[in-house]
């Protein structure tokens, strides 16, 4: 018997995903999980529990790192320390997200100005808007004349509103162009893109994340020497953070961050008001 038992012995667990050998719980080629429990749901909220309970600890250890420690998730990726940290492009969305979802609540401003209905408007309001700008034989002028109604009928919601979600989209060819110009920035040693781009994505969600502390803070405030305060406190901290984000992560004397710093924040600027403007512009158009 025993020898009809060796000739019989098991043959290993295989993965019902991609028939791999198995060795432990989770497939070592294409990384499912044994599923060895019943089909209950039980075992289905259980499960359900463990993923969103390992996405909160992932979440809340990424963020202390994001809010005091400059640079500091970029060069975790690089050295290979991932797994404890949420993703760069997904942390940038949560956070992205959260400021825009917060701008639209909390930007709306005054809700007896929304509650009041619009000035009529005479038979020539919205005249005086002209353009000679033109798309071959597409014209601007109608296209901004009905614009400034609709943001005059409804005192600009529907604008503000646009323009919030256009900037989102917009910020996804704002980073690489940044990223380009931070790649002449720093040319000598030469460095891979995927560097300052994720860079970039680091320090947005952590501009993101103060903006939207800050909206909070002084959404519940009405002193004005308070948001003041705030925001003297939030503009310098912004500006320490990323000017040590970029000393920490390419480990450059404090004078030459300092000079590639200001370059980068004077292209920032320039580059970041175009394409608010053009942003605005578009939504303008296009309502």
């Amino acid at each position: 018997m025993d020898v009809a038992g060796q000739n019989h012995a098991p043959r290993p667990a295989r993965c019902a995903n991609c028939g791999a050998p198995l060795s432990g719980r989770y497939c070592a080629a294409c990384g499912q999980r044994v599923d060895t429990a019943p089909h209950s749901l039980g075992h289905f909220i259980g499960e359900a529990a463990e993923v969103l309970t390992h996405a909160d600890s992932r979440l809340w250890g990424t963020l202390w790192p994001l809010l005091a420690r400059p640079g500091f998730l970029t060069r975790e990726y690089f050295a290979g320390r991932r797994a404890r940290y949420l993703q760069p492009f997904r942390l940038y969305l949560i956070m992205s997200v959260l400021f825009f979802v917060l701008a639209a609540v909390l930007g709306g401003g005054d809700s007896s100005s929304v509650a009041r209905p619009a000035a009529p408007m005479g038979p020539k309001d919205c005249s005086d808007v002209t353009t000679n700008l033109h798309l071959g034989s597409f014209q601007l002028q109608p296209r901004l004349q009905a614009a400034c109604r609709n943001i005059r009928a409804d005192s600009g919601r529907e604008f503000n509103e646009r323009l919030v979600h256009n900037l989102g989209r917009a910020l996804f060819v704002f980073l690489p162009l940044m990223a380009a110009l931070m790649k002449l920035l720093y040319w000598r040693p030469r460095r891979y893109y995927l560097e300052h781009l994720l860079l970039l994505i680091h320090n947005h969600s952590f501009a993101f994340l103060m903006m939207s502390i800050y909206m909070l803070a002084t959404h519940w405030t009405s002193s004005g020497n308070v948001v003041g305060v705030l925001f003297l406190l939030t503009a310098w901290y912004l500006v320490r953070y990323l000017y040590r984000s970029m000393k920490t992560v390419y480990g450059q004397s404090g004078l030459l961050t300092f000079v590639k710093f200001s370059v980068l924040g004077v292209a920032y600027l320039l580059c970041g008001l175009f394409m608010v403007l053009a942003t605005a512009f578009y939504s303008a158009a296009t309502l």
